[in-house]
This record gives structure tokens, C-alpha cells and sequence, in this order.
């Protein structure tokens, strides 16, 4: 014979809720609230004991008591999804009826194992309302949907580029040497964008799984800042923009993979000499702040700007503020970028640790600033 074990069900079923991945309350059929997981509060920002308030004093949402009305007055579950807002969260509400049949030598709060009464209350007395935010994974399915679009769109452009060249060429290769000279120059060109577009996915897609190795080591911040000066300074000279530093505490050691954070400071540079007008001028700085344990690099140019509706956004993968800057005042045509550049600036900082944002104004210019954590000192061993 099985041995018989008393189980408190209550505390069972309390912890059974509380397995669940999502909020879920557990109402009768006059909406009042009998039981419900902890996933609950944070979901409608209250902090407040729940049990036994009505439904519709926590979901103010007509929809949504609607369906639980449709379920109770038809013993059926019902399903739906919600959206609060226009861009807010997603939710998929799902209505059970739990069927409810109590056992003989019920005892408060503890159910035996028994013998069905004879005559059982309705098997329908409180009905599970689940709902789960889908908010994380409708904006991964955007995500998908404007990366493949993106890539598409990048990839088009140089190859009809290519394809058109190539048919170009046929004609001029016997008829015209210099003409055909041209074109496989242009071919060049558009190859090589390609080829610097695939390995900057190919270096996003490494930071962004985790499997980028870095090599961080104790750096002075000057030393950083003049390495990157060196590399865009004949860049700068070329198309008439001043390039300057404003360096403070520039002996401070910071803890970064000079290779990785060398990438997104000629990264930042790079961009800010592109969209600033012959003229302008640029500046690439560093100091510490006043926590003593953070150092904030910056580049600030008196370029065209970026609109503030642009600016949330600028760090996603392949985003372009307005595509129409592109003019031939500016270096490689403007925004002839892979819209990839500061998507992998952002990964590397946030991989060091640090914080990288943006702020501008049109026509007046923009600051792109990080931050590092300082290096932490090595105390000296003894002798």
C-alpha cells in the first residue's frame, strides 16, 4: 500500500505560482484577487499586498477585463494580446479556468487525500491569469527584421556599382585604355567597401557573443589620445580642418585594450573630421573626473550636427543620420559609412566597463565622450 503523506497544498500551490516564468494571478469569479507570484507587483509598479482586491482596481484596462469576463461567463479560456501603448510594452494575456473539486476531511489550509464529496461545489470557481511581456522579443524580431533589411541595402548598392562598371568596362577596354583605367578604379573602390563591410560585421558579431579577446592592460590616457591624433592629423590637414587636445590628468592609467580603444577613439575622430566643414575645428581630450576612478575621453567638432530626434539612436547597427548629408565637402563623401562604426565603439567601451554618449546641436557641432575605469595601483613588493 502507497504511504499516505499529508501535503499543504496551499503552500504547494503558492510555490507552484512562484516557478512560473510570468505574473500570474489566480481570481474568482467576482475578479477578486486569491493568489498570485511575486512577478506580479513589479509588472504594475505597485508594491502593495494584492490579495483580495479587485482585478480591475490593478488592470484599469478595459480590454483585458473584458476577456476575463468572456472567460468566467463562458467556463472557456480565452487569449489575447495587449498593447499599452503605441511603443510600449506587448503583452500576451491568457484567461484559464481552473477546475476546483474539493476533497472529504478538508482542514484549513491542508487537504488530505480522500474521497470525493458527494456533492462538489461548481468545478469552476477561480480561473489563472497569466500574462507574459513579449516587449523584449517583438523588439529582437525588429531587430532581425532591420538587420536583414540594412545588410540588403548595403550590399545592393556596391554590386549593382560593380555590375555596372563591369559592363562599362567590356566596352572600353579595347576602344578606350584611360576610360577603362577609370572604371577598374572605381571597382576598386567599391570592393574595398565591401571587404571593410564584412569585417565589420564579422568584428561586431565577435563582440557582440563575447569572443573578442582583449588584451587590457595599464595605459597612460595621453598616450592613447596622441596615438590617435598621430593617425588622423595628415587626414585633418588635408581637407583644412584644425585638429587640437585638451588633455588633463593625462598621466592617469586606465585599464583598456589599447588596440580595441585606440579603434573607437580614430572611430570618433574619423567621423568628426567628415562632417565638419573646412575650417572647423576638432578637439580630442581627456581628463579624470572627480570620482578619482573614472577617465573620460572626448571629441568635440564644430561640424553640422545631428538632429535630436537622431541621437538616441545613433550606437544601433547600421543607423545613419539622414542619409542626405552625404556631400562631396566632406571626406569619402560624407556618409559613405557601413553604419557600423559606432555600434562597435559602443560594445567596446560597454566591454571595458565604461559608458560612451553623445550630444550635439545642428550646425553647431557634437561631443562623443566614453569613459574608462582608472587602473587599479599595484602596490610595490618588497624587497
Amino acid at each position: 500500500m502507497a504511504e499516505r503523506t499529508n501535503i499543504n497544498y496551499r503552500y504547494f500551490f503558492q510555490k507552484l505560482l512562484e516557478a512560473m516564468p510570468w505574473p500570474v494571478l489566480v481570481i474568482d469569479r467576482a475578479l477578486s484577487i486569491q493568489y498570485y507570484n511575486q512577478q506580479v507587483a513589479p509588472l504594475f509598479g505597485t508594491s502593495q499586498l494584492l490579495w483580495q482586491m479587485n482585478l480591475e482596481q490593478l488592470v484599469p484596462d478595459p480590454a483585458i477585463i473584458q476577456l476575463v469576463r468572456e472567460s468566467i461567463q463562458t467556463d472557456s479560456p480565452r487569449y489575447g494580446e495587449h498593447d499599452n501603448e503605441a511603443r510600449g510594452p506587448t503583452w500576451k494575456i491568457s484567461v484559464t479556468p481552473l477546475e476546483h473539486r474539493p476533497f472529504a476531511n478538508s482542514r484549513e489550509g491542508e487537504l488530505e487525500q480522500g474521497a470525493l464529496m458527494e456533492q462538489p461545489l461548481p468545478p469552476y470557481r477561480y480561473f489563472a491569469v497569466a500574462i507574459e511581456d513579449l516587449s523584449e522579443l517583438r523588439r529582437l524580431e525588429r531587430v532581425r527584421r532591420d538587420f536583414i533589411a540594412n545588410v540588403s541595402h548595403e550590399l545592393r548598392t556596391p554590386l549593382a556599382s560593380i555590375r555596372l562598371l563591369t559592363e562599362t568596362l567590356e566596352d572600353a577596354i579595347d576602344t578606350d585604355p584611360d576610360k577603362a583605367q577609370t572604371f577598374v578604379e572605381k571597382i576598386e573602390v567599391e570592393v574595398h567597401y565591401l571587404s571593410g563591410l564584412v569585417a565589420d560585421l564579422l568584428e561586431l558579431s565577435r563582440i557582440e557573443s563575447g569572443q573578442l579577446p582583449m588584451a587590457i592592460e595599464p595605459m597612460e590616457a595621453e598616450q592613447l589620445v596622441w596615438e590617435a591624433m598621430a593617425r588622423l592629423l595628415s587626414q585633418a590637414q588635408r581637407h583644412r580642418v584644425k585638429l587640437g587636445t585638451e588633455i588633463h590628468d593625462g598621466r592617469t592609467r586606465v585599464a583598456a585594450d589599447s588596440r580595441q580603444i585606440g579603434r573607437v577613439l580614430v572611430n570618433l575622430l574619423h567621423n568628426a573630421i567628415k562632417f565638419t566643414p573646412s575650417g572647423g575645428e576638432v578637439i580630442l581630450g581627456t581628463m579624470l573626473l572627480s570620482d578619482g576612478k573614472t577617465q573620460r575621453f572626448f571629441v568635440r567638432d564644430t561640424g553640422v550636427g545631428i538632429p535630436a530626434e537622431d541621437l538616441p539612436r545613433i550606437f544601433e547597427r547600421f543607423y545613419k543620420v539622414d542619409r542626405a548629408r552625404s556631400k562631396v565637402d566632406y571626406i569619402g563623401g560624407g556618409g559613405r559609412g557601413s553604419g557600423l562604426g559606432l555600434a562597435i565603439a559602443r560594445h567596446v567601451v560597454e566591454a571595458h566597463g565604461g559608458r560612451i554618449t553623445a550630444e550635439s546641436n545642428i550646425e553647431q557641432g557634437s561631443t562623443f565622450a566614453f569613459t574608462l575605469p582608472v587602473a587599479a595601483q599595484t602596490a610595490p613588493t618588497a624587497q
